[in-house]
């Protein structure tokens, strides 16, 4: 008998033209979770590879490391969900130390803002990845990498098209602020 973390099928999005751009995105990082976990030497949530934990970071500029847009986030975000599916132990990195509450205009509990959250967190690998902006379509590389030794332990790749959504997805492009000379340390991983 097959485990469960090993059936991608009973999660997959059936995709065609009439669901729109949208699913087909959903689709391809589907696709791309899969073929992240099928790479893995030992893909068992419990005593696998990834055991230890894992966190997702936000998907970034290949030509610039320290930029990145709606759709490195999206990505990210949907990775998140897709091996939390599988029953990875997802670190999430962004979550408040409390709620934060604002009449009206809701309750938050994610924050970028490094005050806000702790300041390290225990995982045993790393989800990341990289994505290069062409004419017709978008290619994105993702890794889950070894905290400890730096080893690359699966990785991935999906060329997505660039349609509507996508392009819109990629105009809000952000860069981090530019740090002094030295190493600056924005967030501790604990191993």
């Amino acid at each position: 008998m097959t485990p469960a973390y090993l059936e991608p099928e009973r999660f997959r999005v059936s995709v065609d033209a009439e669901k729109g751009e949208a699913y087909e995105l959903r689709h391809k990082i589907q696709c791309m979770a899969e073929d992240l976990v099928m790479t893995l030497e030992d893909p068992d949530p419990l005593n696998g590879t990834l055991a230890d934990g894992l966190v997702v970071t936000t998907f970034v500029d290949i030509n610039n490391l320290y930029r990145t847009s709606s759709f490195g986030r999206y990505v990210a975000g949907q990775l998140m969900n897709e091996m939390q599916r599988y029953s990875y132990q997802v670190i999430e990195m962004r979550k408040n130390l409390s709620v934060v509450v604002q009449e009206k205009r809701g309750e938050f509990g994610l924050s970028r803002n490094p005050e806000e959250i702790p300041s390290s967190h225990e995982a045993g690998a790393m989800l990341t990845g990289t994505y290069l902006v062409g004419e017709r379509e978008i290619i994105v590389n993702a890794s889950i990498v070894d905290n400890r030794r730096g080893e690359l332990l699966s990785s991935a790749t999906v060329i997505f098209p660039r349609n509507s959504l996508g392009s819109l997805m990629l105009q809000d492009t952000a860069a981090a602020k530019k740090q002094s000379a030295g190493v600056i340390y924005m967030k501790k991983l604990e191993m």
